[in-house]
């Protein structure tokens, strides 16, 4: 059985010789033949398949604005919800704490802040490995999660609630007037 084969040739370097077939040792044409011509036999794996079906950075820049945006852009409606569950959990302890005068809030307000930071950070990261496993087929993708829009819908909201409380005049009485 024969392997390929190099030879060092001055001025040239390192040259590659034949690549030969693994199961009938014939030599090849060419250096990436998949098939062996005389046989039949495969001698290279085939290139990965590979679609765009979702785009690892949108799912990024959607986990980097909301967590668990990117998880259901890609579909994964529980994946999303753990992170969006881990960040809301993560914020109700650190509210507790912060308002506790414990001599060790402090501390666990500063592991609270590196939770957080880690389950974003994490989010991303899994929110691009996820799209890109889909778009290797190695993963399988429907829909977009019905709670996609869920953070649009919310940022929407906002808008529209702080648009009504200046036109109701609320605002005034919500946010002090600076003095000058």
């Amino acid at each position: 059985m024969h392997t390929n084969q190099y030879v060092y040739c001055y001025g040239f370097g390192l040259l590659s010789m034949p690549k030969f077939c693994p199961t009938c040792g014939v030599p090849l044409q060419y250096q990436n033949a998949a098939v062996c011509p005389h046989c039949g036999a495969r001698t290279a794996l085939a290139p990965e398949e590979r679609e765009n079906i979702r785009n690892p950075f949108f799912a990024v820049i959607f986990s980097f604005l909301f967590f668990g945006w990117g998880q259901w852009y890609n579909g994964k409606t529980w994946a999303g919800l753990k992170f969006f569950g881990a960040f809301l959990v993560s914020c109700l302890l650190l509210y507790i704490f912060s308002g506790s005068g414990q001599d060790f809030a402090a501390l666990v307000l500063a592991i609270l802040y590196a939770v957080i930071v880690g389950i974003w950070i994490f989010g991303m990261y899994d929110a691009y490995k996820t799209a890109d496993r889909i778009n290797r087929k190695k993963e399988g993708f429907f829909r977009k999660s019905f709670l996609f829009w869920f953070p649009v819908a919310l940022a929407g909201l906002t808008i529209i609630f702080v648009i009504a409380l200046f036109v109701s005049g609320i605002a005034g009485t919500i946010i002090p007037k600076m003095q000058l």
